[in-house]
This record gives structure tokens, C-alpha cells and sequence, in this order.
């Protein structure tokens, strides 16, 4: 009777070497696939609001602004924290495109002349009439490929979508598709600077540049990192946080304002790794506390004056890098202001993903020209873009 011959140790460890090998060439595979997947949702995401925005122009004549009832701000006549006064926030672009998302029984529960619900520094409920809308989760908003899942701020609602609201500020403040609106610039009691292009609802007649080049959405990534100031380097969230700068931006200058846009953009570029984050110093009992950064946090409030990032970006710093504070940011959040660089973010590898004015979608490499970059964030700057610029 012949012995049965087995695997030899050898034989053994080659099949498992195989093994592995074949698995390291597939994983790689799999999660390219598996991201090329949320890339497409995230694309059709964008393609449902930029559609929806396109409905609410046909049915208005207009675009709605990025404040939808700007009567509500934080400077207010309630008293809240640190010895100062808040107020509700108002409520954001979101609100006015809900019925066009397949959203009208919240749409319809909305209470336009009150604010969002959200009253600021994580009260809820101070303007109960919305906050049944605020607590709901809308699936068109959340990007797939975002990793985080918790907010730091407000009832836990998030969206990973903002509007854009223009080019650098040193050419032309708010040149951006959606920009809050007012009719007596140049500021408002709160210290909102408005300008022309704030001036007066507008349709696609005052997209001079051109819906296909003209950004009217891009993504963020959730602000879920822990309060500031904190290193660059300890973070990969850094599109949520904002760093200070020691150049001021001085807003529409015009075609002169390229200049001091390209010192600014450079310099947020070159700050190294171990650049803290602008601290929380608003008001004494908060100073040195730090805020968490709030990118997405609360996905129906809005603030034109001071916390652009909840809710909007610009285009000045490129795609998926660090966002910087000029000096004379007038306030103390860390949340940004008009004049200072709000790029946008994701974990889309290379790239962004930019909803367009005519309702396109197109794919944006990180490593788009600065110019480009900023020609394709106005409305109105008469710039010449090529098909093949980006």
C-alpha cells in the first residue's frame, strides 16, 4: 500500500504567497471600484440639486439667495453666552429647493418667517416652529465617500454640498451664484458687507460668464475634528478648520485684485505643518476654549456674516487644501468671512466634484490652475475660459 504524499512546508508557504499576492492586486481593485461607485452618487447628488436649482429659476425667475430671511441673525435682542446677545440663525439656501427634492411635506412644514431653529453654540429650539424640519436627514445631501458620520455642532442633521459664493474677494465680492441679498450696502447692522452683486435677486440674464463655466456647487467634508487651535499636520480634515494669515485682503479691486489673491493664496500654501488653527476668542468667557469646526454641521442654518463654511465655499484656495483667514477678518469665529479662502473638500481622490450652472457636473482636479480655478467661481468677471482648460 502506497503512502499518501502531502503538502510539503514549502509548497505550502508559495500557495499562501500567492494567495497574498493576488489579494494585494484586487483589494487595490475592489476599493477603486467601490469609490468609483460613491463618485457616481455623489455626481447624481450634485445633479439633483443643480436640477433643482434650475426648476426653482424657471418657477422664480430667479436664483434663491444663500440667506433665505436675513432678519435673523446672531446680533440680536436675546440674551445668550459669554455676555453677548444671539438670535436664531436664518435659514439657507436648502430651504428654498426642498419641494424641488422630492422633499415638499418638509418644504411645506417650513416656516419662512421665522429662523432655521438653531439658535447658535448647540441651543436648539429657540424658534420651535422648524426644528421638526431641522431634525431630519436628507439623503441628497450626504456625499458616500464622507467618513465621518457624527456633527460636533447642533442636533446631528449634516450635508456635505455648499454653494458657491464667487471668485477671490480682491477682484469682486460675492460673484458667486448664490450670494445673500440686500438693498442697502455697504453693511448691514450685523456687519455683513454687501455690495452690488447683493444689490437685487438675479436669473441666468446676469451669468455673463457662462453657465457651463460657472461653479454653483461643490462638496465639504464634514467639520468633525476636535476644537481649535490645532496643527495642521495632526489633521487630514484640514479644508474644516481655518488658519490665520498676517496679509489682509482689501475686497473689489478689480482686475488689480490679482495680485494680492495670488500673495494670499501662496502664503496659506507655504504655512507648515506646524501652523495652529485660528482660536475661539469671541467674547472673554470663551476666549482660548477653542471652536470645533462646523463644515456641514447644521444643514438648514446659514450666517452671511461670519460662518461661511457651514454652508458655502469660494473659489480662492484650490481644491481640498487648508482654509486661511485674512488679517482683517473682522470677526473672531473661525468659521470664515467673505474676504477669506474657502476651498472646497472631499475624500474623493485627485479631485472634486463641481455642480454647474447649466445643471453639468464635471470632475475637477486638485491641481487646476489658480486662474482657472478663480474665473470659474464668477458669475459676472468676464473671464475667457477654454474647453480644455480643466
Amino acid at each position: 500500500m502506497r503512502a499518501r504524499r502531502g503538502f510539503t512546508l514549502i509548497e505550502l508557504l508559495v500557495v499562501v504567497a500567492i494567495i497574498a499576492v493576488l489579494i494585494a492586486l484586487l483589494l487595490p481593485a475592489v476599493q477603486s471600484a467601490r469609490e468609483a461607485a460613491r463618485r457616481s452618487q455623489c455626481t447624481n447628488n450634485l445633479k439633483q440639486l443643480g436640477l433643482a436649482l434650475q426648476n426653482y429659476m424657471t418657477q422664480q425667475g430667479t436664483f434663491p439667495p444663500l440667506v433665505q430671511n436675513g432678519s435673523f441673525n446672531v446680533w440680536g435682542n436675546t440674551f445668550g453666552q459669554a455676555g453677548m446677545y444671539f438670535d436664531p440663525w436664518p435659514l439657507d439656501w436648502t430651504a428654498s429647493i426642498l419641494g424641488l427634492l422630492d422633499q415638499l411635506p418638509l418644504y411645506n412644514q417650513l416656516n419662512f418667517s421665522v429662523s432655521s431653529g438653531w439658535a447658535g453654540f448647540g441651543s436648539v429650539g429657540w424658534d420651535p416652529q422648524n426644528t421638526s424640519v431641522l431634525a431630519v436627514q436628507i439623503n441628497t445631501l450626504l456625499c458616500p465617500s464622507e467618513n465621518m458620520q457624527r456633527t460636533t455642532i447642533g442636533p446631528g442633521t449634516r450635508k456635505n454640498y455648499v454653494a458657491n459664493i464667487g471668485g477671490p474677494a480682491n477682484f469682486y465680492a460675492w460673484s458667486g451664484m448664490l450670494v445673500p441679498l440686500k438693498d442697502n450696502p455697504p453693511f448691514d447692522y450685523m456687519g455683513t458687507y454687501w455690495n452690488t452683486n447683493c444689490g437685487t435677486t438675479f436669473g441666468m440674464e446676469s451669468v455673463t460668464d457662462g453657465s457651463t463655466n460657472t461653479a454653483l456647487f461643490s462638496e465639504t467634508l464634514l467639520g468633525s475634528g476636535p476644537p481649535g487651535p490645532i496643527a495642521m499636520a495632526a489633521t487630514v480634515r484640514k479644508g474644516t478648520y481655518q488658519w490665520q494669515l498676517p496679509l489682509s485682503n482689501i475686497w473689489d479691486q478689480g482686475p488689480s485684485g490679482g495680485l494680492s489673491a495670488l500673495l494670499f493664496v501662496r502664503a496659506c500654501l507655504a504655512l507648515p505643518g506646524t501652523a495652529l488653527s485660528k482660536p475661539a476668542t469671541l467674547g472673554s468667557g470663551l476666549t482660548g476654549t477653542g471652536f470645533t469646526p462646523a463644515n456641514g454641521n447644521i444643514w438648514m442654518a446659514s450666517n452671511a456674516a461670519s460662518c461661511l463654511l457651514w454652508n458655502a465655499y469660494n473659489h480662492y484656495m484650490p481644491p481640498n487644501t487648508q482654509s486661511c483667514a485674512a488679517a482683517n477678518n473682522r470677526f473672531l469665529t473661525p468659521y470664515g468671512e467673505f474676504m477669506d479662502a474657502l476651498p472646497p473638500s472631499c475624500n474623493h481622490p485627485g479631485g472634486i466634484n463641481i455642480g454647474f450652472a447649466d445643471g453639468s457636473v464635471r470632475f475637477l482636479k486638485n491641481s487646476v490652475a489658480y486662474q482657472i480655478w478663480w474665473a470659474l467661481g464668477t458669475r459676472n468677471g468676464n473671464e475667457s475660459i477654454s474647453s480644455d482648460a480643466y
